[in-house]
Formats: C-alpha cells, sequence, structure tokens
C-alpha cells in the first residue's frame, strides 16, 4: 500500500509541474505564516497606499511590487516598484512588525500588491488586491484550489471575488473549456454560465465530468468573473485531467509448470484508455498451503517473472489500479508438478563421484555425502534414509564410516521430498585394519620378490644349456687334433724305422 500512495504522489507532483499556470492569474493567500498582514483584499484607496503587517524573517530584505491588473488580458503593467519596507520595529527575538507606504496619486486602476522576502534559497510571498483611483474598478476572483484537478466524479471548487462597488451575488462566473491533449485546444470549445452558491464573497460551483460529457483525457478550464456593470476580472486556468472509466486487467500466463522453472507472466495487456501508461501493477501470489506474499518485479512492473519451488495448484492475481484509486482483478492458475530428485554420491575429501564401492582404513573419519539434483527442493525439505545392511541406521544428511568395525558392507541412502517422491544409491564399502594393509603390502612385496627369483632362475638356466651346447661341438675339434697327433707318431715310427 506505501508503494502505491508513493506512485500516486510521483504522478500527482509530476502532473502539477506539468501543469501551465496563467501569468494573468490572481491567488491573494499567503504562502505561509512568516509573512503576514490584517489588511484584506479589496482595500480602496486614492492617494497613499498604507499596508503593515509581520514577518519572522529578516525584514532588512524586502521588496515589492505594484502590477496594474484592470486589463485581465494583458501583461500586467508594474507601477510601482521598491526594495525596503517603510518602517520596521522589533517586537520579540525574530520577529518584526513593518509598515507600507507607496504613494499612489494619479493612479487608477485595480491594481495587485505583491510583497516578498527571501526565505533561504525560496522566497515567501503576500499579495492583495487594491482599488486605486475614483474607478470604475474591474473585479478580481482568486481560486481557492489548485491549478490542476484529477476529475473522475463531480468536484466542488470555489473562489474568491473581490469587488469594489457590488455584490458577488449579483454576478457570474463564466466558464470555457476545450480538449487539450497536448497543452492546446484540440478540437470543439465549449461555454457557459456556472451555477454559484455565494456565501459571502466566496463562491463555490461544480464541475461535473458526466454532466459535461468529458471523455477521458486532458482538458484545459478557464474562467472568470462578471459583475453587473459586465466588468470582467483575469482568467482562471485549470488543468483538469478526467478519468470516468475503471481500468481493465488482463493476464497471460501458462497453465502447468514444473518445479524449479522460470515463469514469465505477462499483464502489459491490461488497459485504462488515453491513461493506460499510468496503470500501476500490484501482483499477488497464492501458494498450496494458501499463504499470500507479493513477489518482487521489475522496472516493468506489467511483466512478472517468478520462480515457483512448491509443487501444486498456484494462483496468481494481479491487480491493476489507475490514479484515481480504481482498482480491476484478474487471476490466473499455474499447476505446478513435482521434480522427482536424483540422487548421487560423494566421499568427503576426494574428487570421486558415484562409486559403486569404496575400502576405508578402520578408524577414518570420513563421511559419504549425497548429491542430490532436483530443481524444486532445497536439503531442507528432502528426508534421508541411510541403511547399513539393511538396517536404518542414521536421518541425517552425511554418514560416518568413523565407528564401523572391520568388515564388508552394503550401505544404502533413499532421499524422499516434501512431496512423496524418492530415489536411492547403495555402495559397498569395505572397513580394513592397518595391519591387514601391511600384510597385503608384505603378500605383494613377497610376490614381486619371488618372481625376480624365479626369473632370474629361468636366466641362469637359460645361459647353462648354451654352455652345455658349446661343450657338445668342442670334442670335433679335438679329435682332429687327435688324429693329426697319431698321424706324426706314425711318420715318426717309420722314420725309426729306416734309422733301424
Amino acid at each position: 500500500m506505501k508503494k502505491q500512495l508513493k506512485s500516486c504522489f510521483v504522478i500527482a507532483s509530476v502532473l502539477l509541474m506539468l501543469a501551465p499556470v496563467s501569468a494573468n492569474n490572481v491567488d491573494s493567500t499567503e504562502s505561509s505564516g512568516l509573512l503576514t498582514s490584517d489588511s484584506m483584499d479589496g482595500l480602496w484607496v486614492n492617494n497613499t497606499l498604507e499596508i503593515s503587517g509581520s514577518t519572522n524573517l529578516n525584514p532588512q530584505n524586502a521588496d515589492w511590487v505594484l502590477y496594474d491588473v484592470t486589463n485581465p488580458y494583458v501583461e500586467w503593467p508594474i507601477l510601482r516598484s521598491g526594495d525596503f519596507f517603510t518602517t520596521v520595529t522589533p517586537i520579540d527575538e525574530g520577529l518584526w512588525n513593518w509598515t507600507l507606504i507607496i504613494d499612489v496619486q494619479g493612479l487608477n486602476c485595480t491594481c495587485w500588491l505583491e510583497i516578498g522576502q527571501p526565505n533561504g534559497l525560496g522566497k515567501e510571498f503576500l499579495n492583495r488586491i487594491i482599488f486605486i483611483g475614483a474607478g470604475p474598478h474591474n473585479p478580481v476572483i482568486s481560486p481557492n484550489h489548485e491549478s490542476t484537478i484529477m476529475l473522475d466524479g463531480p468536484v466542488e471548487i470555489s473562489a474568491t471575488a473581490t469587488l469594489s462597488d457590488s455584490m458577488p451575488n449579483v454576478g457570474s462566473i463564466i466558464m470555457n473549456w476545450c480538449s487539450s491533449p497536448n497543452g492546446a485546444c484540440d478540437g470543439e470549445s465549449f461555454s457557459e454560465i456556472v451555477q454559484v452558491d455565494w456565501n459571502e464573497n466566496i463562491g463555490s460551483f461544480t464541475l461535473n465530468a458526466t454532466d459535461m460529457d468529458l471523455a477521458d483525457g486532458v482538458w484545459s478550464f478557464t474562467y472568470y468573473y462578471q459583475d453587473v456593470y459586465l466588468r470582467e476580472s483575469p482568467d482562471i486556468d485549470i488543468t483538469v485531467y478526467v478519468d470516468r472509466n475503471a481500468p481493465v486487467s488482463s493476464m497471460i500466463s501458462p497453465s502447468e509448470s514444473n518445479e524449479g522453472d522460470s515463469i514469465l507472466i505477462d499483464g502489459s495487456g491490461s488497459s485504462d484508455g488515453v491513461w493506460t501508461n499510468n496503470l500501476q501493477y500490484v501482483w499477488y501470489v497464492t501458494k498450496p498451503d494458501g499463504s499470500i506474499y507479493v513477489p518482487e518485479t521489475s522496472e516493468n512492473n506489467g511483466i512478472l517473472e517468478i520462480t515457483l519451488n512448491e509443487s501444486g495448484l498456484h494462483t496468481i492475481r494481479l491487480d491493476v489500479i489507475d490514479w484515481v484509486g480504481r482498482m480491476n482483478t484478474t487471476t490466473s492458475q499455474i499447476y505446478v508438478m513435482n521434480s522427482v530428485p536424483v540422487l548421487g554420491m560423494s566421499i568427503e575429501g576426494t574428487d570421486v563421484i558415484n562409486p559403486n564401492s569404496w575400502k576405508f582404513t578402520l578408524g577414518d573419519n570420513i563421511s559419504l555425502q549425497p548429491n542430490i539434483t532436483d530443481s524444486g527442493d532445497s536439503v531442507e525439505e528432502f528426508t534421508f534414509y541411510w541403511y547399513l545392511d539393511s538396517k536404518l541406521v542414521s536421518n541425517s544428511q552425511d554418514y560416518s564410516i568413523a565407528e564401523l568395525d572391520e568388515g564388508i558392507y552394503s550401505l544404502s541412502l533413499i532421499v524422499t521430498d516434501d512431496d512423496g517422491a524418492n530415489d536411492s544409491y547403495e555402495i559397498e564399502i569395505t572397513i580394513e585394519s592397518d595391519k591387514q594393509e601391511e600384510n597385503d603390502n608384505f603378500t605383494f612385496g613377497s610376490i614381486i620378490v619371488l618372481l625376480g627369483i624365479i626369473g632370474f632362475s629361468i636366466l641362469m638356466f637359460s645361459r647353462i644349456k648354451n654352455k652345455d651346447s658349446e661343450s657338445k661341438s668342442l670334442p670335433k675339434w679335438n679329435e682332429t687334433t687327435n688324429n693329426t697327433d697319431q698321424d706324426v707318431k706314425q711318420v715318426n715310427s717309420h722314420e725309426s724305422e729306416l734309422w733301424d
């Protein structure tokens, strides 16, 4: 609600800044209580104008201007001006009485006196309508309303008439108006004498968009007072924003979605005629459990991008509000289907993902950690069931093997989401003692040594075998040598026989 009010204030401020202000408008109201006077509008003087009052501002800084507003259709001429009060009397700390005396001899006008004093970065003003000279003097009418009006039904406004020689109730207020979407009249202009209720010099009358057949849009109004002698006051200009019709809310959204999916809901088709661009969008989401929340929206409030993480039937409501407070609502329902979790497993301190089996050393303080893929649910919405050899041992998210004895185990995990959908994972884990690991290492080393011995033996046997082969081939060489020796002996024997 605060956001809506803030938006309305912003729109109203923009309208006030854009509203045209006529240089000939006359408004005698004081801007604040810092600069005041007991002198009333309609003071009639001939030769000397004397006006007094009080101020809470530094009286050394003051200026005044006397304008002639007799002819409302020309730029007001300046008749007199000055920079100081005539007299100043201190009354209290921060309070002074002042008097302004102006020589107006020879002037004959309906005049506008404006007194100003600086106040910080701004300025305070005091305005009074003065009749100077013998006359005749034109009437002056001062609005008691803003220069911009938002019209969605009958609105009563009022103005104060200041006359020099007649009563207000015998005169008339005449109003002219036209459509002005771009700041100037576009099309036909209208005029009528307004029905006014007078209370002394204050006249009240009503603007009714229905009776005046005003379509939604921007209209320019002007009214003035005409006295019994047909003398006219300066014009009062009003910019009127007409919004008679309620907005129409429209929404385009899917009927189904999955948990965790990003959904785009389009409400930009909502309309309010010429004021569609000024619509305010307010979104509401009702969860399956009946709770309601307001989702965050982007700068384009006509588009809602949302992620629904709970399965079930969600109701989306869009309220569109125009700048006069009319509202129209539309709703849509989206059924969000549950996403089934997908379960995996990892081992603390390793990069292993989804192993089927794993060996641990007795006393290891290591945990098995589930990896869950589910687009809709958070970890807090899951229930964990750890089974060791078909026996439930834990409901924690992780499972530690620190207290397991030596042996081989079948470890199973079942994960169930808040809608009852589940998945499971099973792994075989082996717990071995440090001694067994040393024996295993010893056995492995022994096998390696034995294999080395066997290999070395084969190598040596091969070499021995090769030497035996060489030995068998040597007798052929020795036999030749022996035969040669025998031949030598035989020759020697023959020689001996010859000698004998």
